[in-house]
């Protein structure tokens, strides 16, 4: 058996590809969605491992970008891993997987993401949870109480307001860590593609303020995003939904696990369901530290860190974490210098630094929990420097 290894694949295996992701995750597609499929589907952003010159295995790497305390950075989205049946556990996805870090560090990646099937198998390559999501379900009445002080505008056709969409979307994400900052392409292909209604929330000024899509069948309103960028428009939204008690008698959002709505509910008792929604990595910690805000501090701050990292051996080893007052941060190998002797030190695996500086966890609760060993003071210095930046993610991919 001659074994071909891994390469991108080409325009020609599209339709291999698509018959993968079809068995691996059992669907079947329409002949107007499998062409749609491979209008869509870029052969260069697909890994795949070839054995005798038959695709066995496959990843791809989505280019994208993501909102990291309020700077937009390239993100590796990983989505669509699969292997044929004959084909598994033979170690195919961890060498996919690995190459494909390699690839992602080569092209000035530092952080990948990933909607994980299995969390445990994730986590054997480096992946952490970073965000969890919480979805809402409610009676429309629940929302009763709240005014209405502008005015909900339905938006019939979204692509032909697509930056007034794409302003207000980008000016809520920045507010949050492991938001997309999304493309042009991403909205026409993945958000508009659905049949949704579309409302924008415009302010008693006249000032666009948010917007909702959403469906409503079988007396189910499902809200697939909520945006709103001011208290008067999450109010006027939420008097929005309990004008649909008659036609609905449950509300279904997915919202951020940091949200406080159900808090302003007259009634809070609904049912909350709580689940990991995204697991990220750090590729390239070096990169990664250099491209990170840090909030600034009275003066510098320096810790010894050492970082296991089995899955990217760039990562692996003793370094010194140095943070000036601006919040600019450097890490650089050990032995490249002796400033930092007497920095107090911390150990950590590349998943509990990639859960502290892309997620909610914070340094001083995970040295707690043994996920960060060391010095309490070192623990302590890194929990005054990484912002408590709330998460957020409404994408899917």
């Amino acid at each position: 058996m001659k074994d071909q290894g891994i390469r991108r694949l080409t325009a020609e295996e599209k339709d291999e590809s698509i018959k993968l992701s079809a068995f691996a995750f059992q669907f079947s597609l329409t002949p107007e969605v499998w062409e749609q499929r491979r209008r869509t589907l870029n052969p260069d952003h697909v890994w795949g491992y070839f054995i005798d010159g038959r695709l066995a295995a496959k990843a791809a790497v989505l280019p994208m970008r993501i909102w990291l305390n309020g700077r937009s950075i390239p993100m590796g989205g990983v989505a669509g891993v699969a292997t044929w049946p004959e084909y598994r556990r033979q170690g195919l996805i961890r060498q996919l997987l690995q190459h494909a870090l390699g690839a992602m560090r080569e092209e000035g990646v530092a952080v990948s993401f990933l909607h994980p099937f299995y969390i445990p198998f994730y986590r054997k390559f480096g992946w952490e949870v970073v965000a969890d999501a919480v979805t809402l379900e409610f009676p429309p009445a629940k929302c009763e109480g709240f005014a209405m002080r502008g005015a909900m505008r339905r938006i019939e056709q979204p692509m032909e307001e697509l930056e007034l969409l794409r302003g207000l979307y980008g000016r809520y994400a920045a507010r949050f860590n492991t938001m997309l900052d999304r493309e042009a392409e991403w909205w026409e292909h993945r958000v508009l593609a659905h049949e949704r209604l579309c409302y924008c929330y415009v302010d008693a000024s006249g000032e666009p303020q948010g917007y909702m899509l959403f469906t409503l069948k079988d007396r189910l309103m499902h809200i697939a995003e909520w945006v709103c960028l001011s208290r008067e428009a999450r109010d006027g939204m939420l008097a929005f939904i309990a004008n649909h008690d008659s036609m609905a008698d449950k509300v279904e959002l997915k919202r951020s696990a940091n949200d406080r709505l159900p808090f302003l509910l007259n009634d809070p008792r609904i049912t909350q369901m709580r689940k990991p929604h995204v697991m990220g990595r750090i590729v390239d910690a070096q990169r990664f530290v250099r491209e990170y805000a840090f909030l600034p501090g009275a003066g510098p701050t320096r810790i010894k860190l050492r970082i296991a990292d089995e899955s990217a051996p760039w990562n692996d080893g003793e370094f010194l974490l140095a943070i000036d007052a601006d919040g600019r941060g450097s890490l650089t190998p050990a032995h490249a210098g002796s400033d930092g002797a007497d920095a107090p030190s911390l150990a950590c695996h590349i998943r509990a630094l990639s859960a502290v500086l892309l997620g909610d966890l914070r340094p001083v609760h995970l040295y707690e929990d043994g996920l960060l060993t060391g010095e309490a003071a070192a623990a302590e210095a890194l929990e005054a420097r990484v912002p408590m930046t709330p998460t957020d993610l409404i994408d899917f991919f």
